[in-house]
């Protein structure tokens, strides 16, 4: 497992990724909420496969390190989302804000988790049979 500064630089990324893709599908928030929220669950999803390769590429992983890294991932985005939502324009009570965002950031591990089970490989940076 790399150090922790890069396990929370790219939870960082991931969140910043999710958030600016947020910004460009926030008209549907209004008018179409249900539509927002799965574009939103797959953008999330889609960059933590992307970060995820880019992480653990040239890398032997377990299953550990995978869920270990998703966990910190997960905690990064809920730190820097807490704030926004606890305290600005949206000002969510704690139970609301995990009910409707905070526990989607559990995929996380779960998707990462799939870079150690795949077929049985270690390395998903090699993806070539």
């Amino acid at each position: 497992m790399k150090n922790t500064g890069m396990i929370i630089l790219f939870g960082f990324l991931l969140w910043l990724t999710v958030f600016a893709g947020s910004f460009i599908i926030f008209p549907f928030k209004d008018s179409n909420p249900p539509l927002f929220e799965t574009l939103i669950s797959i953008i999330l999803s889609a960059s933590t496969v992307l970060y995820g390769y880019i992480y653990f590429k040239n890398t032997t992983i377990t299953l550990k390190t995978c869920i270990t890294v998703g966990l910190i991932w997960t905690v990064v985005n809920i730190l820097i989302d807490l704030p926004l939502f606890s305290y600005g324009p949206m000002k969510k009570p704690l139970s609301d804000y995990f009910t409707d965002i905070g526990l989607t950031y559990l995929m996380i591990p779960v998707i990462l988790s799939a870079f150690a089970l795949r077929r049985g490989e270690t390395n998903p940076g090699s993806m070539s049979k």
